[in-house]
């Protein structure tokens, strides 16, 4: 009897032993597939810069703070600097992900520079257990954000938040795509024409999107580098924006070309639709040339609905044009991950 206290005392040892060895190899395994993946990027050609890299959490986690990170991808133009950047994640469940971002940071393509500053921002993945770690469920939150545009201006955001799954029961890099966000200010030059109308307040109240993607390649580690994965098929399940006076809600189905170009019907219904025109205008998103065509198709469209400030139509894109109802209005969208 007297050796059972020793045997269970012998069991513990040996577990937390085993434990601890376990956690030592894993942080170890983790610090040395990310700083190979630094210098593989090197390798290529990126800048794959950091201070230092290391990972705490024993026992129960791995907790993997990397510090003054700079990376730039010369084949995309894409780059992203950072004074720290962490990698968490419980060391019996390595492959469900928290990844934090730091409050400042600062992302860079050749036409842009865009300083971001948050209270939160945050992102969430589960990973496959494989070579290439596709995600099967993520979720992105960003809270009181000031994003800072060189080409827009600042934008402020209350909160947002971007979630996104694999859609059950279908094949081929199908996901389901969840986008809210609330409170939103854009830039006073983009909305001033808008705004002195009376139609909008400073805010948008709240824009949510909501799709299923078929995408041409699976989002996974390749994602970041190689390419970003292009959509090929876009089921909007629903589009919404409430802004003050303007309301804006769309259904549709799109297929996008290897050169991003949009094939399909978009059913719009927007109230005071005008300053939607004139927004767009003043955002650089309808070039100065097609806002007469658009607005003559707009009225004649509203009034056959019945009223004149509610557009109820189809958007249709084929063939590189688009078109509102019957009417010619310019060029369809190209739509295009960086």
């Amino acid at each position: 009897m007297r050796k059972a206290p020793q045997i269970i005392i012998s069991l513990i040892v040996l577990v937390f032993v085993g434990w601890g060895g376990y956690w030592v190899i894993g942080s170890r395994a983790t610090e040395r597939v990310l700083a190979g993946w630094f210098e593989d990027r090197r390798t290529e050609g990126w800048t794959a810069d950091y201070a230092s890299l290391d990972t705490t959490g024993f026992p129960s986690r791995f907790d993997t703070t990397i510090t003054d990170l700079n990376l730039a991808d010369p084949e995309t133009g894409i780059a992203w600097s950072a004074p720290m950047f962490q990698s968490l994640s419980l060391s019996y469940a390595p492959t469900r992900v928290i990844a934090v971002f730091p409050g400042e940071q600062v992302f860079a393509t050749r036409d842009d520079r865009i300083s971001v500053t948050a209270e939160t921002f945050r992102a969430s993945a589960s990973l496959t257990p494989s070579v290439e770690l596709p995600i099967t469920e993520s979720i992105l939150e960003l809270a009181a954000a000031d994003i800072v545009s060189a080409q827009r201006g600042t934008t402020e955001i209350d909160a947002a938040q971007l979630s996104m799954r694999e859609t059950p029961g279908r094949q081929g890099h199908v996901y389901d795509v969840d986008v809210t966000a609330s409170g939103i200010r854009l830039d006073p030059s983009l909305i001033a024409a808008a705004r002195d109308s009376g139609a909008v307040s400073d805010t948008i109240e709240r824009a949510h999107l909501r799709a299923t993607i078929r995408f041409d390649n699976a989002w996974d580690r390749f994602a970041i580098e190689r390419a970003r994965p292009q959509p090929r098929e876009i089921e909007l399940t629903r589009v919404t924006v409430d802004w003050g006076a303007l309301t804006l809600d769309a259904t549709g189905v799109l297929v996008v070309g290897a050169n991003g170009v949009a094939d399909g019907e978009v059913a719009v219904k927007a109230e005071n639709w005008r300053d939607m025109v004139t927004i767009a205008q003043s955002a650089g998103a309808i070039p100065d040339m097609l806002v007469g065509a658009l607005t003559r198709a707009g009225e004649m469209l509203a009034r056959m609905s019945g009223d004149p400030e509610t557009l109820d139509a189809t958007l249709k894109f084929e063939n590189g044009r688009a078109f509102l109802g019957p009417i010619p209005i310019g060029a369809a969208p190209v739509i295009r991950l960086p």
